[in-house]
């Protein structure tokens, strides 16, 4: 329990609470919001957006009189796209997802759940709604429902299609090493992609997981079945090449699945900081809600 109030403290020092991503979430923040999500679309909301010319099928009560009293033509008065959004939110708790290769290096899940934690209060935070996949959780509004978002993450235990019904034209983010088989992966994307919600998907990977940085003699045990027979590799070094392929070839099969769907595939390993992270993932978002 320590540990996740850590990490709920972390979370709250990226989302703004303390020094550190406050200035650089804040920044982004204000990029796409204005006490509200600033999404850049037309709609019904009360930010102006810009003026554009009169075009038929338009409303004679859209036309901005005193605009168009400046020029020649009809003009009409746009503004931005205000409704609130619900961003679906899912962080892997699997065993492979504990693995760290050092100590100052958080452990894949940790790192996963700061970043859930963190981008669900920069949405929150923005207007838009929260929810937690697999979980009874309805979607939360507004910032203080961040630790109701925290309380509940320990039932998030899977990629389950129970728990609340996703909302159509929401979205979605899922944040794993995505170490089990992609057909899993693409039938639970496509019936969320059927009621055209839109998603991220976001590998989270240790930089041992890249590289394979170890020589000589190694035992690897399966983290996900830990009863089945170790493998061990006498000179490690000799397979390193195939395996790099390997794993750039399972990250291209990943961003190929999210190109299908139409959604976006972002990759972090767990030396990147978490910072630079949510401003990807935030960016990511705000461009595509």
């Amino acid at each position: 329990m320590t540990r996740r109030r850590d990490n709920l403290s972390q979370a709250g020092l990226l989302a703004g609470h303390l020094p550190g991503l406050l200035l650089e979430a804040e920044k982004v923040a204000h990029s796409f919001m204005k006490g509200i999500h600033g999404r850049r679309r037309v709609g019904t909301g009360e930010a102006f957006w810009q003026f554009r010319p009169y075009q038929p099928g338009d409303s004679s009560r859209d036309i901005d009189w005193r605009q168009t009293a400046k020029r020649e033509d009809a003009f009409v008065r746009q503004t931005e796209w205000e409704a609130a959004q619900t961003a679906w939110l899912y962080r892997d708790a699997s065993e492979s997802m504990n693995f760290s290769s050092a100590q100052d290096l958080p452990s894949k899940k940790d790192y996963a759940e700061i970043l859930l934690l963190a981008l669900g209060m920069v949405l929150l935070n923005g207007g838009e709604q929260v929810g937690l996949l697999g979980t009874d959780l309805a979607p939360q509004s507004g910032y203080a429902s961040s630790q109701r978002i925290f309380e509940m993450l320990p039932a998030q235990i899977g990629l389950t299609d129970s728990g609340r019904p996703v909302t159509a034209r929401s979205q979605a983010v899922l944040i794993s090493d995505f170490y089990f088989p992609l057909p899993e992966l693409a039938s639970f994307c496509e019936r969320l992609a059927a009621r055209n919600v839109k998603g991220l998907l976001v590998q989270i990977f240790d930089p041992a997981e890249q590289t394979l940085p170890y020589t000589g003699r190694v035992r690897f045990q399966d983290a996900e079945n830990t009863a089945a027979e170790p493998l061990v590799i006498p000179h490690v070094e000799a397979v390193r090449g195939e395996y790099e392929r390997k794993f750039s070839a399972h990250q291209e099969s990943l961003a190929a699945l999210a190109q299908n769907l139409g959604w976006k595939f972002e990759k972090f390993t767990t030396a990147t900081k978490p910072e630079a992270a949510l401003t990807q993932l935030y960016n990511d978002l705000s461009v595509r809600i």
